[in-house]
């Protein structure tokens, strides 16, 4: 099990800026960081993590991750969310998986990601043909 620690994540721009996400909080089972960077809180980026074993009903570990990327902007003079940007990512694997089989899933989600044709897609809110 991993303890928690600050997450480095270089972010999309020409020439990528690293920033630091800090460890807010974490039960066993859900993490929480925080770009800290933003002038107000409610600025402040954060990635989540929750890892949840099996149970009744779910069969397999089910991973989320969640991102939240709210934008300020000075309204009155003051630093305000104008709007947000977010994802989640959900993963299942199930229990007897083997290593590599939860290693390639994971492989095979993150090169999609970065795949040209999904960059451009999310990119310019285009959509396949």
């Amino acid at each position: 099990m991993p303890a928690i620690a600050a997450l480095t994540i270089a972010d999309g721009a020409a020439t990528p800026v690293n920033h630091t996400f800090s460890p807010v909080t974490t039960d066993g089972s859900l993490a929480k960081w925080a770009d800290r960077s933003p002038s107000v809180a409610a600025g402040f980026r954060t990635i989540t993590e929750e890892v949840l074993e099996p149970s009744g009903q779910r069969t397999a570990y089910k991973i989320t991750l969640g991102f939240y990327f709210p934008v300020l902007a000075s309204v009155n003079g003051v630093d305000t969310v104008v709007r947000f940007n977010s994802g989640s990512v959900v993963i299942n694997m199930a229990p007897d998986s083997t290593l590599q089989e939860r290693d390639d899933t994971l492989t095979y989600m993150i090169n999609t990601l970065g795949h040209a044709s999904i960059r451009s897609s999310v990119e310019n809110l285009e959509p396949f043909y």
